[in-house]
């Protein structure tokens, strides 16, 4: 017998168990593995008992090789495999959220979808040989590979994606951060390293990064702040929900005088500016308004037109 069509079906048997241990239903995992043994020394026992064959296949003309139980065993193995594995995957993609493993669990569900036509299609090729089946049967087995290949790699676009975002973000945050390091090295957990260094090999996930960078940010802000009288601070609170781009330009602008005063050895002011906040009322927020800072910091002469919002970092690595 071809190895393809044994290991095809031992594959089809690890499909059916991997199922029965995600969804813990169906029948009992012992017998499963009980009647695949008996199914697949089958398969052995139909191809040495045929008479002598050089390859298992159904020709357009005569019997199917080694045997047509030999065919129905192995299609129904297929078979049963393919569709508990759309079932699987159709009833946990509707009871997903919205996201990439709705769509990666849809389109892998869809390939397995096509692998159950094509074998569908070979058992109606057994009794009617039509020379059109096979044609249908490379198509449906393409989309199989296609739609399995486009399951695996959404999650892979997206973390691209999402790697991409963060990398922007994190360069956008740079020249506010580094100067704000700068005058409040204690507000650093780390030592500053090379920029490019960091966005292509950076410590650890970006996400965590970002957010420790808000952390900075924010901190040294509030070291920052006691060297700008009150009069001097943004008209509205950093946490207010009508902070616009011209309260970030009014930071940003805030923020280097008090660089400057810092930098020149001035003491601080007894009555400094009150900044509670960093902006926003979550990670999103803040990461949003923050990158307005750091732009109107970076570019304190550009007008004040507004940016389209930051993605938020991920929680997940």
């Amino acid at each position: 017998m071809q190895q393809t069509h044994l290991f095809g079906a031992f594959s089809a048997v690890v499909v059916l168990d991997l199922l029965l241990v995600v969804t813990g239903g169906g029948p009992p995992r012992k017998r499963l593995h009980l009647i695949s043994a008996a199914l697949l020394l089958s398969l052995v026992v139909f191809d040495a008992t045929a008479p002598a064959h050089t390859q298992d296949t159904v020709a357009p003309h005569g019997t199917p090789l080694p045997s047509l139980e030999f065919w129905l065993t192995l299609l129904g193995m297929h078979l049963a495999s393919d569709s508990a594995c759309v079932i699987v995957c159709w009833r946990y993609s509707r009871r997903s959220a919205k996201g990439p493993s709705r769509t990666s669990l849809a389109l892998f569900g869809l390939g397995t979808a096509f692998a159950g036509l094509f074998w569908v299609g070979y058992l109606i090729y057994i009794p009617v040989r039509s020379p059109s089946i096979p044609a249908l049967l490379s198509l449906a087995m393409g989309l199989h590979g296609l739609l399995r290949a486009a399951s695996i790699a959404v999650p892979t676009l997206l973390d691209a994606r999402r790697a991409v975002d963060e990398v922007r973000t994190l360069h956008r945050l740079w020249p506010l951060w580094r100067d704000l390091v700068e005058v409040v090295p204690s507000v650093a957990l780390y030592k500053p390293r090379n920029h490019l260094r960091e966005a292509i090999w950076p410590q650890g996930p970006r996400h965590l990064i970002i957010y420790r960078r808000l952390v900075e940010i924010r901190d040294a802000i509030l070291v920052l702040r006691e060297y700008v009288p009150a009069d001097h601070a943004p008209t509205h609170e950093l946490s207010s929900p009508d902070f616009s781009c011209g309260d970030a330009h009014a930071l940003a602008l805030m923020l280097r005088e008090a660089r400057r005063a810092k930098l020149a050895g001035e003491p601080p002011h007894t009555d400094p500016a009150r900044l509670v906040h960093s902006g926003g009322t979550d990670i999103a927020a803040e990461t949003e308004f923050l990158v307005r800072v750091a732009t109107a910091y970076r570019y304190p002469m550009a007008p004040h037109t507004p940016r389209k919002p930051v993605p938020m970092p991920s929680e997940s690595g």
